[in-house]
């Protein structure tokens, strides 16, 4: 199979999308079509042996769109690359004129105005309904041609200009404000410069393009210059600036060995970086791809406004029938010309309101606008119905290691028995545990470089999986373990482990058969950990439960400070059981993990949230959200993105079929008025265009784009970008 790659222009609706797609699927030797209205980026796959790429592209052309493989923005105001805001430009023109002079003109003089702004101001909707007919779909295009022709039929040169006129500017505005909408996506592939300075034999330096980089590269990056490509820091240091990835306004400082993402700004450090991402395989790459694929993951209310698109328009194109056939032929026999005029003319009302764009656009663009801005907070959301679901959660479950808690353990007290000292003991467990590598042995290591304890050597180290480790200085086999370990070496029975605390986790230190030493430690609570519980409590998230490894003391312990309900002692599979038992209650579940150990659990969640991943590929590809920014405010700033973005689609519903409504009403008394002879004389045609078509569309854009500007909170939350 070959693919075809590229972006369409002129797709402002989903009807565009469909049309374009529907006309691909139907060639033959095409297998499979994705379009994405948000990113207009077009992928065809197709048998070379049945269809050419030329054949591929004319179908989308004649479709009445365009197509291009460069992937290179063109601006909306270039008349070289948008023709249809020239022929617009040009209507509107031949109008005003009109307008201005035909009181002065001799009668019907002013036709040699009327009739160019028509024909050429509505070039690119004629093309457009032409395609629709070859195609055997019913949009917009077709039904404003049919309403011109209809008001040139009955005299009404005026409005058939009027008709045209607007419904371009309309049409163009509709453009321009998708063209906003995505400027969120080109933001994102500006985030990474085109080249990057590599390094060759770590001496000679070469400017390549971006796409040239293989993963083991050496790049240098200036300070103030931006980080080209995933990677580590292999010389140097420096303080980055990674809010245009996580959102944080923190500049963090970054060391060798530390990982950096691409689009991150350098401060301050000449730094050498290696490269351990190919380029489309890097953070901001990924970030990209999943707000573009985000818009093809449909919500419930979404999903059901398209369905019923599909029926309104043709329904409201029978209603326009039967008003003229009604109003202007059943109940006018004999046939007055007069009133046979106005009852076509009323119908060509209801062509016109019978547009769904508004009503179609209402949730898509409101979504996208909201998933958008969220990325610029470190908030990653693969879609619509994620984000509805959110809304309407019962039951917030959180894992407590690495998602309430840091996940790195701290050895905060150390109980020296039998005539050691503390510091002896840190140093005898500080030198065992440089051997090993877990988190146990990070926070003794910890410990020891906090004391600037010396650092021993041992003889005959031996990692012992699942109990500890031991070795032997000075004659001595010193073991240090958990109370497996107790027991296998002394016996439970014959020694005490009673500890001054129960809710840390305790190592035992040995000397030989004997203990000589608790070490406590702890995994402790993110500094933002109650501010963010308590705003999500304040937003209404009622049912908060922590689920957890840990024992009934330390659950019950932090439990009670967050004032939460908690799950302890769990297995990865009781997690997911747990969450299980929720839906079988018909409760709709938020699951928040660390999206790699909690993967069961936040996969059988209605939306799965993965906490710090930033740069992890595997978070990224199983949550359904991802906190790229490791912070817990994320979590109210997402439940308020929730509600607002719900409550805007709300409006956007409510206020697109209230102006269609409303404009239908009118058609209803003025069709009544003309049957009982008495026509109110009402002229709505051009109305119609200007507040039912373009108006609507224009409010409901809008009003979707406010979606997520303003700051939720006061506290140390995620900066307004």
């Amino acid at each position: 199979m070959e693919e075809l790659r590229g972006i369409v222009t002129g797709l402002d609706c989903a009807n565009c999308v469909s049309k374009v797609t529907n006309n691909l699927k139907n060639a033959v030797g095409v297998d499979n079509v994705q379009l994405n209205l948000v990113s207009t980026k077009l992928i065809v796959e197709y048998d070379k042996e049945q269809i050419s790429e030329k054949e591929l592209i004319k179908n989308i052309k004649q479709s009445g769109y365009r197509f291009d493989s460069t992937y290179e923005h063109k601006s909306f105001f270039d008349i070289r690359h948008n023709k249809n805001l020239l022929f617009a430009i040009f209507g509107l023109v031949f109008l005003i004129v009109a307008l201005s002079t035909s009181r002065f003109l001799p009668e019907n003089y002013d036709l040699f105005f009327y009739v160019p702004a028509i024909v050429i101001g509505g070039i690119p909707v004629y093309l457009k309904a032409f395609s629709s007919i070859r195609t055997k779909t019913i949009d917009i295009n077709l039904l404003m041609v049919l309403a011109i022709i209809g008001a040139m039929i009955i005299g009404e040169w005026e409005e058939a200009a009027e008709i045209v006129v607007l419904f371009s500017i309309a049409e163009l505005l509709e453009a321009f404000s998708m063209d906003k909408a995505r400027q969120s996506i080109r933001e994102l592939m500006d985030l990474t410069p085109p080249t990057a300075t590599r390094l060759i034999k770590g001496k000679k330096h070469e400017e390549v393009p971006l796409g040239d980089l293989v993963v083991g590269d050496r790049v240098s990056v200036k300070p103030g210059a931006r980080i080209p490509i995933d990677g580590k820091i292999d010389w140097g240091k420096t303080n980055v600036d990674q809010s245009p990835i996580t959102g944080e306004s923190i500049p963090v400082n970054k060391d060798v060995g530390d990982k950096v993402f691409s689009g991150s700004i350098n401060i301050d450090g000449y730094i050498i970086i290696r490269v351990t991402r190919m380029p489309e395989e890097s953070t901001v790459a990924r970030i990209r791809q999943l707000i573009e694929d985000a818009e093809q993951q449909k919500s419930k209310r979404e999903q059901f406004i398209q369905r019923f698109a599909k029926f309104y328009t043709p329904i409201m194109v029978g209603i326009a029938l039967s008003v003229f056939l009604i109003s202007g032929i059943f109940l006018n026999i004999p046939i007055d010309p007069s009133v046979l005029r106005e009852g076509l003319y009323q119908s060509l009302v209801i062509l016109v309101i019978s547009c769904p764009c508004a009503l179609v656009l209402s949730t898509p663009i409101t979504v996208v606008t909201a998933i958008t801005r969220a990325s610029k907070r470190g908030v990653l959301i693969k879609g619509g119905k994620y984000l509805e679901a959110i809304s309407e959660l019962d039951t917030l479950a959180l894992d407590k290691t690495g998602t309430l808690s840091t996940g790195k353990l701290k050895a905060y007290k150390v109980e020296a028995l039998e005539g050691y000292t503390e510091k002896e003991i840190i140093e005898i467990a500080y030198g065992l545990e440089y051997h090993s590598e877990h988190k146990i042995a990070e926070a003794i290591i910890n410990l020891g470089r906090e004391n600037n304890s010396r650092l021993f050597g041992y003889k005959d180290v031996e990692i012992m999986p699942g109990m500890g480790i031991k070795g032997t200085r000075k004659k001595v086999t010193y073991y240090l373990g958990n109370e497996s370990l107790v027991d296998s070496i002394i016996g439970l029975e014959s020694c005490d482990l009673d500890c001054e605390e129960t809710e840390s986790i305790v190592s035992y230190v040995l000397d030989d058969k004997t203990i000589i030493a608790h070490i406590h430690m702890s995994d402790e609570l993110r500094r933002e950990t109650k501010e963010a519980v308590s705003s999500l409590k304040k937003l209404g998230v009622k049912n908060i439960v922590m689920l957890t490894g840990d024992n009934e003391e330390v659950a019950s312990k932090i439990a009670e400070e967050l004032d939460i309900s908690y799950e302890a002692e769990l297995l990865p599979e009781h997690k997911m059981q747990f969450i299980k038992n929720l839906k079988e209650e018909d409760q709709t579940v938020v699951m928040v993990g660390d999206g790699i150990n909690d993967a069961p659990a936040l996969a059988l969640s209605d939306v799965g949230i993965a906490m710090g991943a930033a740069g992890t590929a595997i978070a990224i590809e199983t949550a359904d959200i991802v906190l790229s920014s490791d912070n817990l405010f994320s979590l109210p700033y997402l439940f308020k993105l929730s509600k607002e973005t719900k409550r805007t689609i709300q409006i956007n519903i409510y206020l697109s079929l209230f102006i269609k409504f409303s404009f239908f009403v009118l058609v209803l008394l003025n069709a009544t008025s003309i049957a009982l002879g008495a026509f109110l004389g009402t002229n709505l045609l051009w109305l119609a265009v200007l507040i039912g078509d373009m108006g609507a569309s224009l409010l409901v854009i809008l009003n979707a784009m406010r979606v997520g500007r303003k700051k939720f909170y006061s506290g140390k939350m995620l900066p307004k970008k």
